[in-house]
């Protein structure tokens, strides 16, 4: 039975929402007024909602304002700045989603289809809900918590006399609560496309590895099919590699700033819950935060283990083909192709950081060794 038609940029369909409403991607409508809506969104969540955060922080008058500022201040610097790194990697982020359209076309047999919907479309599909709908809870527990409480959803600086007048607070929670949703529409862009794209990236490696093992099996006298097949694979590994390339382009800042904001707050929230918190509403906050914060690497990380791994088993799959029975054309090529599979394929964060499990664990390792110092300081 042939598998139905696959179709990758489904997955990407609501990524290219949130690229959208950030002004990235044209809307149907004239240029001059996307530039424009380009820039007004822009200058309001990258640039003016962080602000009012810093000088929230800058102004506080107590160490809950300071430490609750600094941890939200340091995620939507982060979230700008990876904002400000990726956006100028479309065309690039265009062209890979192109070149993984290619190679759907490769999936021919069921057993790759059931592969590539298991292993590739649902995991795709569940980072992208999942990422959505935890970043839309936190700001709507955010909001119900402000006007339970009479508050703003942070205590930074707004220029308006909120406590005095409902209209000048409804205008500040407006404007917090708007900040707040774009800002998690542009953290949505930037932290569910490197794990997607990793996933159908080591996803298409294993499919293509799947190609190469059977080649020979189930026609061996033909000669002449199984060396095409083998030419196509060899090709396809060639796009794979550049295509892993020019993912790590896209991602590489993005993700060192990624690193760097995970640190710095898991620094900041180790100090507040060890020195300052005082209650268990800021203990189970900030133990909590701390969590949610490894745990945005994981999946980024464990994609791009997977990838290598699967870069790494392609040349056990092409001594699984049919090679004895072939002629020495293909049994020389086989050999030349097992070479170009035996490089080390890994992906940088600004060319220092390794995107792979081994450097989440070392985040991890970073956070408990910080605990232990601060802890026995204290």
């Amino acid at each position: 039975m042939a598998p139905r038609q696959i179709d990758t940029m489904a997955i990407f369909r609501r990524l290219f929402i949130t690229w959208r409403v950030l002004g990235i991607l044209l809307w149907p409508f004239n240029k001059y007024l996307r530039i424009i809506y380009d820039f007004a969104m822009n200058i309001f969540v990258t640039f003016l909602f962080p602000t009012h955060l810093v000088l929230g922080m800058v102004f506080a008058t107590t160490q809950d304002q300071f430490f609750t500022n600094l941890v939200i201040g340091i995620s939507c610097v982060s979230c700008s700045f990876k904002h400000l790194l990726i956006r100028y990697r479309l065309n690039d982020m265009l062209e890979v989603n192109d070149i993984i359209s290619r190679l759907d076309v490769r999936i021919q047999v069921q057993s790759d289809y059931e592969y590539y919907k298991k292993s590739i479309e649902q995991p795709s599909t569940f980072m992208v809900t999942t990422i959505s709908r935890s970043y839309f809870a936190v700001a709507i527990t955010a909001l119900i918590t402000a006007l339970v409480t009479g508050e703003l959803l942070y205590p930074a600086f707004v220029p308006l006399a909120w406590e005095a007048s409902i209209w000048q607070y409804v205008m500040a929670l407006l404007f917090q609560f708007t900040g707040v949703c774009l800002q998690i529409v542009q953290n949505i862009a930037n932290d569910a496309y490197g794990p997607v794209v990793l996933c159908m990236l080591s996803g298409h490696v294993r499919l293509l590895a799947n190609r190469v093992s059977r080649i020979g099996h189930d026609n061996a006298d033909n000669t002449e099919e199984n060396y095409q097949d083998l030419i196509v694979c060899v090709e396809d590994h060639r796009l794979l590699m550049s295509t892993s390339n020019k993912v790590e382009r896209i991602i590489s800042g993005s993700y060192l700033v990624q690193f760097v904001g995970v640190g710095i707050n898991l620094c900041a929230g180790l100090v507040y819950v060890l020195f300052f918190a005082d209650n268990y509403f800021a203990y189970v906050y900030y133990t909590l935060h701390i969590i949610a914060i490894m745990f945005e690497l994981f999946p980024c990380c464990y994609f791009g283990s997977m990838l290598e791994f699967e870069f790494h088993n392609l040349s056990y799959a092409i001594f699984s083909s049919n090679w004895p029975m072939q002629p020495r054309p293909f049994r020389r090529n086989v050999v030349n192709f097992t070479e170009l599979t035996l490089r080390e394929v890994t992906l940088y964060a600004g060319g220092m950081i390794r995107i792979n499990l081994n450097s989440f664990f070392a985040t991890c390792k970073m956070g408990y060794t910080f605990f232990t110092v601060i802890q026995t300081l204290k």
